[in-house]
């Protein structure tokens, strides 16, 4: 079973990222990643127990094991089962990265947030 990986294609950047994992991505029965858009594909919300807002503010992944992660975790998750970032996605689950990783994450979905409710994006 692949890892979901939840966006919303409304954020320009949240979509280029999702285009590359896509674009990336082995087919779903190889056990890659599925991208799924919110705005395109709402019941996804409901699946991972999540809100448009926090999908809004940070990308989330569901584990084959149905867990959720959000930030970091999630994006590193995705990578693992990603050609070609399969490595840094290792890398990144690791301390110190994992901690570096989650502030770095955490204070850039918070200026992205910003910048796309100031250009009117939602």
């Amino acid at each position: 079973m692949p890892v979901e990986v939840l966006y919303n294609s409304v954020c320009p950047v949240c979509e280029a990222g999702a285009c590359d994992l896509r674009r990336r991505a082995p087919s779903p029965g190889m056990g890659g990643v599925v991208v799924t858009d919110v705005s395109r594909a709402p019941e996804a919300l409901e699946r991972a127990g999540v809100t448009l807002y926090q999908v809004r503010l940070k990308m989330h992944a569901i584990t084959p094991e149905g867990r959720v992660l959000r930030g970091m975790p999630a994006i590193a998750l995705a990578w693992t089962v990603t050609p070609g970032y399969r490595t840094l996605g290792r890398v990144m689950q690791a301390p110190p990265f994992s901690w570096s990783g989650a502030v770095v994450y955490h204070v850039a979905a918070h200026l992205l947030w910003a910048w796309n409710r100031a250009s009117g994006r939602w």
